[in-house]
């Protein structure tokens, strides 16, 4: 199968998935959509990834990175976003099209800024509790990493 298939075909079953989450969306079944943009998000990317290096297919390559970060945003997947539109970025989109990837990283942006400030605000031994308890995912998330790699 060629590479214009595969892409086509990708991004057609990640718009499907995207298209059962929207719908999901609008009837509050909140975690159920967004397990549905993760998906749609993973199989977006995978379409875009396929054109990473395929600077002259504009405006296809830049529409999926596009397409891709969305998905990432609906999903709050908010790093995933940062990467897609990036990647997006880095090629030669249309005006258009790198207006609305720089609309992404606003978001991103945005997310991040009103995140610091919550967390700004906490009284400092919340703050701690709070930076303990990530410093004590990471460690189990790493230990994970390290037990898949090992078997």
């Amino acid at each position: 199968m060629n590479k214009d298939k595969i892409v086509t075909e990708l991004h057609e079953k990640a718009m499907a998935l995207a298209e059962e989450a929207f719908f999901l969306d609008r009837k509050k079944e909140i975690e159920e959509a967004k397990s549905l943009y993760h998906k749609a998000y993973e199989i977006e990317k995978s379409a875009a990834l396929h054109l990473v290096m395929d600077f002259e297919i504009e405006p296809t390559r830049s529409v999926l990175f596009k397409s891709a970060a969305t998905l990432a945003l609906k999903g709050n997947l908010y790093r995933e976003a940062e990467k897609m539109a990036s990647f997006g970025l880095a090629g030669n989109p249309p005006e258009e099209v790198a207006s609305e990837l720089r609309m992404v990283l606003g978001n991103v942006a945005s997310f991040q800024d009103k995140t610091i400030n919550n967390f700004q605000e906490l009284p400092s031994d919340l703050q701690k509790e709070v930076i303990d308890f990530i410093e004590f995912l990471l460690a189990k998330y790493n230990k994970q990493q390290n037990r898949r790699l090992a078997g």
